[in-house]
């Protein structure tokens, strides 16, 4: 199924776009090329410095932007269910969006709130291309039993806010608000000043993410394992996983004085996270089965359980 591997290749293209883009503010590479789309009004301007993260992240999302209308084309072309080309559709807009947010945000200087806000749109794309890649692909979904799908949602719609509140910490030069303190801030557990506070509401929302994410993978296990569905309950057990890692990793940026390589690290798993909570819950939620097994059971084939 050519539209399935065209949206796994651009979800795992948006992944590494938003690690480079990590890399480009971790480096303080953000302004490296005044000018936009070019660098220094040229397509391939000298790759070095703060030039190869800058411009070598807008080469990147290029391409993100070339996969992105193929798989839109080739869904509208082959797929007639609505949802299905509403969601084609949609990615086309938001990598659109998504550009235009970058090119402000270099033009205007690094505002908070677009700085910010690009952030979060490349979290949204990248939540709807897995969420394509997972209609278009050959696992049957099926509902899960009691609360699991909704706790799914929930631990989802929270990992995505509190990537967006890091975001904020993030460009609001808030991450050593606390200096090296990794239990409190300032000696309290919530300091009296702004850039502390956000940087304490941060991690007090990565311990209810944590917890949500918990809350949502053990009752999703269960009832993944009691039906041989192998997915998952790898997915489900992934979840509380990548959760500590993030938030180890969240500590460790804090420990290393924001490292580069941590920092991004600490971006990357967040994204990984989120790609996890959606999957879940898209193989969990009551509905039916995406097109791509509609279609093969159509052909007497039998999907793959999930």
């Amino acid at each position: 199924m050519a539209e399935h591997r065209l949206a796994v290749a651009t979800a795992l293209a948006t992944f590494a776009l938003l690690a480079i883009g990590g890399l480009v503010h971790a480096t303080g590479s953000s302004l490296a090329c005044p000018d936009w789309p070019l660098c220094y009004g040229q397509l391939f301007p000298a790759m070095e410095g703060g030039v190869l993260f800058e411009h070598g992240h807008r080469l990147v999302a290029l391409g993100v932007a070339v996969l992105t209308f193929a798989l839109a084309v080739a869904v509208w072309r082959r797929r007639r269910e609505a949802a299905t080309r509403a969601m084609a559709a949609l990615a086309a807009a938001l990598v659109v969006a998504q550009a235009a947010l970058g090119a402000l945000t270099v033009l205007y200087k690094l505002p908070l709130l677009v700085s910010a806000g690009h952030l979060a749109t490349s979290m949204a794309f990248l939540s709807l291309v897995v969420a394509l890649a997972v209609r278009l692909g050959p696992v049957a979904v099926g509902p899960l039993p009691g609360a699991a799908p909704r706790l799914a949602a929930l631990a989802g719609v929270a990992v995505y806010l509190q990537i967006v509140l890091g975001a904020f910490v993030r460009h609001a030069a808030a991450g050593l608000a606390c200096g090296a303190d990794l239990l409190s801030c300032q000696g309290a557990l919530w300091p009296a000043t702004g850039p502390s506070r956000l940087h304490m509401a941060h991690r007090l929302g990565g311990v209810l993410v944590a917890a949500l994410v918990l809350l949502a993978a053990v009752p999703a296990w269960r009832a993944a394992r009691a039906a041989g569905r192998s997915t998952m309950a790898a997915l489900a057990a992934a979840g509380p996983l990548l959760a500590a890692a993030q938030m180890a990793a969240g500590l460790w940026t804090v420990a290393t004085f924001i490292a580069v390589p941590v920092v991004t690290l600490h971006l990357a798993l967040g994204a990984l996270l989120l790609a996890a909570e959606v999957w879940l819950f898209l193989l969990s939620r009551p509905g039916a089965a995406p097109v791509a097994a509609r279609d093969a059971g159509a052909a007497g084939l039998q999907p793959a359980a999930g």
